[in-house]
């Protein structure tokens, strides 16, 4: 995974993890990790199960034999009959309770689905960290390709108003501190209303190549007529003559060895495209930050990958990826969808392109600069993929591509309205049953679906928290325990949001593309930079 480097003194990459933290120095980090894995999954992992079975799943059977045994009509049941011996009687007394017992069997589906996959990816991590034993690949595994000295463009798209003040440094970073043996070249497209006074900065640098290491070019290109990234990222792509394409937002500092690890999995998996993760660069300016910082560890590290097994896809997340640049030549990303990326991934998904994600391939990123920014992105996010479920509906079924991926875009797209329904369910209003009406009362059917759901998320807060430790420091592990803990608000909070983006797509008041202002990194004083 991505680590910390030190260059002149300043911090490179995303924070020493916790589990390295341990290690005495850095050369003895794998044995370190090695035995971290054999201690949690022999003996964090196992007695978890153990305590499961033994102090919640064994109560709740006997309290299920006798239950049922108190329920079935008198002079059916012999007193002498065991819990198994016969069949439960489940007295729904009404309509309601049927229809409570309908969402919550469903929610527990969904629920098994990513707690068990994300129990599956963890134990087979901690086993092929403990054991040392290599990834799997198909067995027309594309390794002779050398992908990894290979020529790469990368495209970084901005909206040169917003972000003139950190370009220059992005511009650097990836010159100087980005990992790659083959030759590079950084396209910087950008747009902009009026004419900027750093545009003849930048073209000055490209002139003359000031800085620029051996083996690695600096092209600009200012994007006439253009008003958004779309259109930055489309005029681009017609000019890039390499085989792979990355692409990094203007706020993005990608870790060194971020780009080696999407390059290897695109070539040992044979994708079109591998997305990595995100993570927020600068903590230290807010709590919001942190949260923020713990979301994304999440989502890229947990959800993502639990879809990633279920769906058989990944998709595009519009930074931090390199595609095959075939693949993206004779596309166009559509300039009027509020999330033109998650639209290209849908198209290219569609046409069999295969992505993949790569979460241990992770680029920093600022924060929003205030609330009102990070709700507006939020917006527009919620707005964008109710639009590209819209949009793709009604081609799901008549793409050529396998029945499995064609369910995986389902469960990707459309599904989420229902999952998002269940998780309201699950997470909010049967735990407020609960405090109502305490479970010992409920029929017996609601009580027993109620404890497996209850056991599922368990099973996923705990995954997700050991897991953490492997990629974040352990401040950052203790946010992520709270975010877990208010996951049930959270997923209140993203019913809302897409419940006011579905109010805003029906009434077509979407609105403009709204560009995220960003907090500015730490300066070096110590004080945080101004927003930009």
């Amino acid at each position: 995974m991505a680590q910390a480097q030190m260059n002149g003194g300043e911090r490179v990459g995303h924070p020493t993890a916790f589990v390295d933290q341990l290690s005495p120095t850095p050369y003895h980090r794998a044995s370190c990790r090695r035995i971290v894995s054999l201690v949690v999954s022999t003996l964090v992992v196992v007695p978890i199960i153990f305590c499961c079975v033994y102090f919640l799943a064994m109560p709740l059977v006997r309290r299920f034999g006798r239950r049922a045994a108190n329920e079935i009509p008198g002079g059916i049941v012999n007193p002498d009959m065991t819990p198994v011996d016969f069949k439960p009687y489940f007295p729904i007394n009404n309509p309601g309770e049927w229809i409570l017992l309908v969402l919550l069997t469903l929610a527990c589906f969904f629920n098994f689905l990513v707690a068990g996959s994300t129990f599956v990816i963890f134990m087979r991590r901690r086993m092929q960290q403990f054991c040392g034993f290599p990834p799997r690949y198909r067995a027309q595994s594309g390794r002779s390709e050398r992908l990894l000295e290979a020529a790469v463009s990368v495209v970084v798209p901005c909206y040169l108003p917003n972000e003139q003040y950190l370009i220059n440094e992005t511009i650097d970073h990836i010159l100087h501190k980005l990992h790659h043996a083959g030759p590079l070249t950084l396209y910087i497209v950008y747009n902009s209303p009026s004419v900027l006074p750093i545009e003849e900065a930048l073209r000055a640098r490209e002139r003359t190549q000031a800085g620029v290491p051996p083996g690695r070019t600096l092209i600009v290109q200012r994007v006439e007529g253009s008003t958004s990234k779309a259109e930055n990222l489309n005029a681009v792509f017609e000019v890039i003559q390499d085989r792979l394409t990355a692409i990094y937002d203007a706020d993005h500092h990608p870790d060194p060895e971020s780009l080696e690890l999407l390059l290897r999995k695109l070539q040992n998996h044979q994708v079109d495209c591998v997305q990595g993760s995100t993570y927020i660069r600068n903590t230290s300016s807010g709590l919001m930050s942190r949260v923020i910082d713990a979301e994304f560890f999440v989502t890229y590290f947990v959800y993502f990958m639990s879809l990633q097994f279920i769906a058989r896809t990944a998709f595009f997340g519009g930074s931090n990826a390199v595609w095959r640049t075939e693949a993206l030549q004779g596309e166009k990303f559509s300039t009027s969808m509020q999330t033109e990326d998650i639209d290209f991934a849908a198209r290219a998904i569609l046409k069999d392109k295969r992505i993949r994600f790569c979460p241990e391939a992770r680029s920093g990123e600022l924060a929003p600069s205030s609330i009102s920014a990070l709700y507006k992105q939020r917006m527009r996010w919620a707005m964008g993929w109710e639009q590209v479920t819209l949009a793709h509906l009604s081609t799901v079924r008549q793409s050529n591509i396998p029945c499995s991926r064609k369910m995986g875009v389902v469960y990707m797209l459309p599904m989420r309205w229902l999952l998002a329904f269940l998780s309201v369910v699950a997470a909010i209003v049967s735990p407020i049953l609960c405090l109502v009406f305490p479970p010992q009362i409920w029929p017996l059917a609601l009580d027993f679906v109620f404890t497996i759901g209850f056991l599922e998320s368990t099973l996923l807060v705990a995954c997700t928290l050991l897991e953490s430790i492997y990629h974040e420091a352990f401040v950052q592990c203790i946010f992520v325990a709270a975010f877990m803990l208010c996951s049930p608000l959270y997923l209140g909070m993203q019913v809302v949001m897409l419940l006011a983006s579905m109010y805003r797509i029906h009434t077509g008041s979407t609105g403009n593309w709204v560009v995220t202002s960003r907090a500015g990194p730490t300066s070096a004083a110590g004080g945080p930079a101004q927003p930009h």
